[in-house]
């Protein structure tokens, strides 16, 4: 697939409708999704249980979400006046969560896995909205990878953009050349779905 050109307009979209929130999450990624479209993003990180305990994949990750919210919410950074936003993102294949590799190796394991296959990405946002109270807004999208060599995967583990992202990869930098093509939102890729979460407000 291409590079996605940013800001595009769903970015553009939030920016004009919240140029100010609060992200509970100290992913670099979310930060810059926002950003780039003109959200003054605030950034507070809670400090919650992050235990894959639902019934099933989606369950688990809004769990988390809602967990991150609730640590927000509960600690001396909560605004009532603003737009808070937690969020979680995991990767399935194969009936298997894939969360943030620990090392290099883990990494190496989940591109490979991915390699040619299908993989839903789930990204649940739990948010605070001003006058409403707890939301939450969950979403789905299906990354098609291309097939990788070994020599491929390599490749893109020396960029070190595998750290911290689930599945391994990070969409917004290189880790677009590893896909052949995304059903759905992209920003549910990135960590934070954008097009769900205003639609949910």
């Amino acid at each position: 697939m291409q590079r996605i050109a940013e800001p595009d307009s769903l970015q553009l979209e939030f920016g004009r409708r919240f140029p100010h929130v609060i992200l509970a999450s100290s992913s670099p990624n979310r930060r810059s999704l926002l950003e780039i479209g003109g959200t003054k993003v605030d950034v507070v990180v809670p400090h919650a249980d992050e235990t894959r305990d639902g019934k099933d994949a989606e369950e688990t990750v809004m769990a988390i979400a809602s967990r991150k919210m609730d640590a927000y919410l509960a600690s001396p950074s909560f605004n009532p006046e603003m737009l808070a936003i937690a969020a979680d993102t995991l990767v399935l294949i194969d009936g298997r969560l894939l969360g943030k590799p620990q090392r290099r190796e883990d990494a190496r394991k989940m591109l490979l896995t991915l390699s040619g296959r299908t993989q839903t990405v789930i990204s649940a946002s739990a948010l605070y909205v001003p006058g409403r109270g707890r939301v939450d807004a969950p979403d789905t999208a299906e990354v098609v990878f291309r097939s990788l060599s070994e020599d491929d995967a390599e490749r893109y583990l020396d960029t070190g953009e595998w750290v911290g992202a689930a599945g391994g990869y990070r969409l917004q930098r290189t880790g677009y050349t590893l896909v052949d093509r995304i059903i759905g939102d992209w920003t549910t890729v990135v960590g934070l779905p954008l097009r769900k979460i205003l639609d949910s407000i």
